[in-house]
């Protein structure tokens, strides 16, 4: 008996070092997780804020304190059928109108695919003028994963404010697959099917993120 608690006392201290040492790393690591997740999230929001010339339409310095001075957020604030809308919603002035950067997720092949993007108060409604995908790490290596790319992420904008009255849709869904990338984008369509072939799924979570974060501002809750 006393060789049982003797065992149980000494797996005790052991449980407890153990406890003690992981809430030791965590307290040590949290802020230099929380540091690199700000620093990822201020990359997206500082590409979504460039023109196609790379010039900022937003002073860079503004951005910076903005984002510096916004509560810690990414709670959701919307939901509907085709995802969810994080905060914080940063909202900044420019020559071309308001600007609007939002944050949201749909679910993909493997799991939720989250987008950053920029949109433009018009008089007209809003205009889609950039996006950035920043997470994509549960989509097929080259399959979904694809949409990491640049140049396939393009396809998804500029889109005016008369191209988005029914959202944004991928060009297999909208029977568009004929279409050139100007043509498409005009009709509020991503042509995605010339450059992620069988990767259907992961570009139209993209566009469900879109559509959601665009329901949002619609909404005039911001």
């Amino acid at each position: 008996m006393r060789e049982h608690i003797k065992m149980g006392f000494i797996l005790l201290i052991y449980c407890a070092v153990a406890g003690f040492s992981l809430g030791l790393v965590y307290t040590i690591t949290k802020d230099r997780i929380a540091i690199t997740e700000l620093g990822k999230k201020f990359e997206a929001i500082e590409r979504v804020l460039k023109d196609e010339n790379g010039r900022y339409i937003v002073p860079i310095e503004t951005v910076k304190s903005t984002v510096a001075k916004a509560k810690d957020g990414s709670q959701v604030i919307f939901e509907d059928r085709n995802g969810k809308v994080y905060s914080p919603v940063y909202q900044f002035e420019s020559d071309m109108g308001n600007v609007y950067v939002l944050s949201g997720s749909a679910i993909g092949y493997g799991g939720a695919v989250s987008v950053v993007a920029s949109f433009v108060k018009k008089p007209e409604g809003f205009m889609l003028f950039s996006i950035s995908v920043t997470d994509f790490s549960q989509e097929t290596p080259g399959l979904g994963a694809k949409i990491q790319e640049e140049e396939i992420q393009k396809r998804f904008y500029p889109m005016e404010p008369s191209s988005l009255e029914n959202g944004v849709r991928v060009d297999k869904d909208a029977n568009m697959t004929g279409a050139t990338v100007e043509e498409a984008k005009a009709k509020g369509v991503a042509k995605v099917s010339d450059v992620m072939t069988g990767a259907t799924i992961t570009p139209r979570a993209v566009a469900n993120a879109i559509n959601a974060m665009l329901s949002y501002l619609k909404s005039g809750v911001k």
